[in-house]
């Protein structure tokens, strides 16, 4: 658990309104209809107001949690002020990457699949269904090719090579020894997507098996 950062501290005066005391809030924290917990506490000779909200829906410890004994923990580092973990289990990776400095900012977080043996016209429209299903969901997702400088040249303009399309491509990059992966990219953060939704699209894919065993 990361240690407390103090963000601001100084004196500042009550004032008034109506015949209510006011004191205003960073806005950058706190806006009209928030819901906050408060605890007035008397301690010896003074009395303090703490007011408490949560910045994020999850922080790295629920991320720990749902992956569990099931992931290997490949990064898990501070580096320059930015929190950054990865794990994966087989072709499922999940990253989580956050600045916990003063300007503090949503975690992005990625779930995703590797496939990396699209041999058929079907495989291949297997990976692209699976983000379509995903896309219908709710989801934030995206597909994303891998392979070397060249193979994605090709993919991404196969009329330009002349190629009739993309899948024909990929059928004459294998002929060459290329392989070009898949990877299906489902995107949070926690400040608008709930840790149930992470583990939901993680849930998703580890159902889906390999294409073509």
């Amino acid at each position: 658990m990361l240690s407390p950062l103090i963000l601001k501290k100084k004196r500042a005066r009550i004032s008034k309104g109506g015949n209510s005391p006011i004191i205003y809030l960073p806005t950058k924290y706190f806006s009209p209809d928030d819901e906050v917990d408060l605890e007035l506490i008397l301690r010896d000779d003074k009395i303090e107001l703490i007011l408490t909200k949560r910045l994020y829906k999850f922080t790295i410890d629920d991320i720990k949690e749902i992956v569990g004994k099931d992931f290997v923990i490949e990064y898990d580092k501070i580096v320059a002020g930015v929190q950054v973990f990865n794990a994966i289990s087989g072709n499922i990776s999940l990253s989580y990457t956050q600045s916990i400095d003063e300007n503090t900012k949503p975690a992005r977080i990625t779930v995703s699949r590797l496939f990396d043996n699209v041999e058929s016209r079907e495989d291949y429209l297997l990976v692209f269904n699976l983000a379509d299903e995903l896309e219908k969901k709710g989801f934030d997702v995206y597909v994303e090719p891998i392979g070397d400088l060249d193979s994605l040249s090709i993919y991404r303009e196969p009329k330009r090579y002349e190629f009739k399309d993309e899948f024909d491509a990929i059928q004459a990059l294998r002929k060459t020894g290329k392989e070009l992966g898949f990877s299906v990219v489902v995107r949070f953060d926690n400040e608008k997507n709930s840790i149930h939704e992470v583990k939901s699209a993680l849930g998703e894919l580890q159902l889906r098996h390999r294409v073509s065993p």
